[in-house]
């Protein structure tokens, strides 16, 4: 029994020794499969992969930042430009000696030490301390090598002319654009950014064996404006000194080139009182009625439908009642009686001498009996109504009253009232009668001259006719514009006055929105120009405050500096 029992338990151990041994056997060889499959993994299957989580570690990337193109006038005078320079990032858990840093950056960007202490340890995460600071003063920044701040490369945007800021725009601290021509063309102006990659040690120096790859910059494409910078100086001052004589509240000025449509002047100055339009770029984001200067439209209309000619002629009064009555002295209805801006006795005049004089009584008769609706289509051929697409965004499209079957509201319309217009309308519109009738593009970039085949709005004949009306205007003994009156010039254009409409008050009775549009032969082709006093409501030329007292001085001014000498 003894023995049997020996040899059952030898047995019961030899199985246990046996079972150890093959655990022990597929351990091994378990883990040496997972041993050579993760080798092999690493080795072979996802080499790539895990090289490139290494490489993840030590290797960096550094932006080569575009720079933004230039913006030049028509004479390549530099008007924008971006300069190097640097943005100051702070990571305040990263700083080891806090009253360093403070001390340093507060001296060298003129910051308050307490106030830069307390952003600091009271924000965790990364800011940005300044943008765009100087490249010079950012570099002795750099040299310091103080840890929690980060140097981070950038370009300033550096506008040279200040009469020309408005049209420029803006960009962002990181160069987008968000206005003017800055934002219309930021696609083309702020190019491609690149790259440089690199390995660097822990210490973040580069690893000079390694491998460095360098994505070059594309930089952005320049821009070539048709504005004549000098002109845009000298109407700016213009319209400052305008400003302070009449008391307006804006003034803007306008001229283009009718053939072309470059539009060489777009300058514009705001006043200091409350009611001053608080709008950049005034010549396609405000509008307003133009008055007296609409005449030539309205008149032009009547020729075309064969009502009258130039010398067909009218018994003209100084006031005319629409509505019966309307011209009493106690009457209280609607609006009804149109005067001439000056009392006179009846005295028979040609359709010449009603745009000559801008009798409003003689534009109200002459046009009775046009159909208002074939009216506002002959306005839309010139422009009227719709936006003329120059490279600026928030162009706005004017306008029509939706309600014109009152029985004021032909006579209105012919004389420039129920009408909503904008001064870049009113310049291509006149270039049209200038040219010869051909429709226009208004640019403000410099683009190669083309023969193009452009719409002909009227015909040659009849913008003949209409340009000799506005010859007149100047030329005439009566005419509204014999202050423009130069020798070896040719001249013609429209005096406009009209009251300024206030929001939230209406009509004001002290202030107008005082004109001049017209053109000058030169020998580059006809150049039209809008002058614009908004709300004038002094003279101290005149007890009149009118286009041909404000405005019409101001486009002599611009001409004798057009063309100088012709």
């Amino acid at each position: 029994c003894n023995c049997f029992g020996f040899w059952k338990m030898t047995n019961l151990q030899r199985l246990k020794n046996y079972f150890l041994i093959f655990i022990v056997f597929f351990t091994v060889l378990g883990s040496s499969y997972v041993f050579i499959s993760t080798v092999y993994e690493l080795q072979f299957t996802n080499s790539d992969y895990f090289k490139n989580q290494a490489l993840s570690y030590r290797v960096k990337t550094e932006k080569l930042k575009a720079s933004r193109g230039n913006i030049y006038d028509k004479n390549l005078l530099i008007l924008s430009s971006s300069s190097r320079s640097y943005n100051i990032g702070i990571f305040p858990s990263k700083i080891d000696n806090l009253d360093e840093v403070v001390n340093s950056l507060s001296a060298i960007l003129f910051l308050d030490k307490e106030l830069l202490h307390k952003r600091i340890i009271s924000t965790p995460n990364f800011f940005y301390l300044d943008r765009n600071i100087d490249y010079e003063r950012g570099e002795e920044i750099k040299s310091w090598n103080l840890e929690g701040v980060v140097l981070e490369p950038s370009f300033d945007r550096i506008i040279h002319t200040n009469s020309v800021s408005k049209i420029i725009g803006k960009v962002d601290p990181d160069e987008n654009g968000i206005e003017g021509l800055e934002l219309y063309f930021d696609s083309s102006l702020k190019g491609i950014d690149g790259e440089i990659r690199y390995e660097a040690s822990p210490n973040g120096k580069i690893i000079p064996q390694a491998p460095i790859n360098t994505t070059q910059p594309t930089h952005g494409k320049d821009l070539v404006l048709t504005l004549d910078s000098e002109l845009q100086f000298i109407s700016e001052n213009l319209c400052s000194e305008a400003l302070e004589k009449t008391k307006a509240l804006n003034c803007s000025i306008v001229f283009a080139n009718a053939n072309t449509g470059e539009i060489l002047i777009a300058a514009e100055k705001s006043g200091y009182l409350e009611d001053s339009l608080n709008i950049d770029l005034l010549s396609i984001r405000a509008q307003y009625e133009p008055g007296s200067s609409l005449k030539i439209f309205s008149i032009g209309a009547g020729i075309e439908q064969g009502l009258f000619d130039e010398n067909t002629k009218y018994l003209v009064d100084d006031k005319i009642e629409i509505i019966e009555g309307s011209c009493a002295k106690n009457y209280d209805g609607l609006k009804g009686c149109y005067k001439d801006f000056l009392k006179h006795d009846p005295y028979e005049i040609s359709i010449k001498e009603i745009i000559e004089r801008s009798s409003n009584v003689g534009t109200i008769l002459a046009t009775k009996d046009l159909d208002i609706n074939y009216l506002e289509d002959y306005l839309h051929k010139f422009g009227f109504g719709e936006r003329t697409g120059v490279e600026l965004t928030g162009e706005i499209k004017g306008g029509f009253t939706e309600y014109n079957i009152c029985k004021t509201c032909l006579s209105s319309l012919s004389i420039g009232y129920s009408v909503n217009v904008t001064q870049l309308q009113m310049v291509k519109a006149y270039s049209i009668i200038a040219n010869g009738g051909k429709n226009i593009n208004l640019s403000l970039i410099k683009k190669p001259t083309e023969s193009s085949n452009l719409q002909q709005v009227i015909s040659v004949e009849m913008s003949e006719r209409l340009r000799n009306l506005l010859i007149n205007v100047v030329e005439g003994v009566n005419g509204t514009g014999k202050s423009l009156k130069l020798d070896n010039y040719v001249i013609g254009g429209k005096t406009g006055t009209s009251r300024t409409h206030i929001e939230g008050d209406g009509y004001s009775d002290f202030r107008f929105n005082t004109s001049f549009t017209g053109f000058i032969e030169t020998l580059e082709g006809p150049v039209v120009g809008s002058v614009i006093l908004w709300g004038a409501s002094v003279n101290p030329a005149s007890e009149y405050v009118t286009g041909g007292s404000t405005a019409a001085p101001i486009f002599k001014t611009i001409v004798s500096n057009l063309v100088p000498g012709e």
